[in-house]
């Protein structure tokens, strides 16, 4: 990843109260620069896989939910039971298309979203289905874990 790139999402990850080191960052570059915004976690595993980062599934998963805990990435409401990131973090609306698994983004008004949301009513009223999710705000996220060691002889070995 060229270098100005990986300083601003280190950066980026820092303010969000991540470390910006390890796999992470090149993780969080991975999914900005995919072509595709909305990702199962099998989509990120394979791009992962491409980028010869040697991640786990389970460490992948978790390392998926520290960025959306931190706002850095969104989880993405979907027909299906299956974890799915959308990699445009600021806050959006979608619409979901269940017979097609199509999901599409909507970066429009508050005004606008109403007027779709009212025309789709009235042109389907059986068929159109509204869920409206309240994001977690970033600031709530739960704090990262600390680690104490402790010796044999229950002394903190830094004491």
């Amino acid at each position: 990843m060229p270098h100005t790139v990986e300083a601003v999402l280190r950066e980026e990850l820092r303010r969000a109260g991540l470390a910006g080191h390890g796999a992470l960052p090149r993780l969080l570059a991975l999914l900005r620069a995919s072509p595709e915004v909305h990702l199962t976690l099998a989509e990120v595993a394979d791009l992962v896989a491409e980028a010869g980062l040697a991640i786990t599934s389970g460490e992948l998963a978790r390392q998926l939910e520290l960025l959306a805990d931190h706002g850095l990435v969104g989880r993405l409401p979907t027909t299906t039971t299956e974890l799915a990131f959308d990699t445009v973090p600021e806050p959006h609306s979608h619409l979901v298309y269940e017979e097609s698994g199509q999901v599409v983004d909507l970066h429009v008004s508050a005004d606008t979203l109403l007027a779709m949301v009212r025309d789709a009513l009235a042109k389907r009223p059986d068929s159109v289905e509204i869920t409206v999710r309240f994001r977690r705000d970033p600031a709530t996220a739960p704090a990262p874990a600390v680690r104490i060691a402790v010796d044999r002889a229950g002394q903190d070995p830094e004491s």
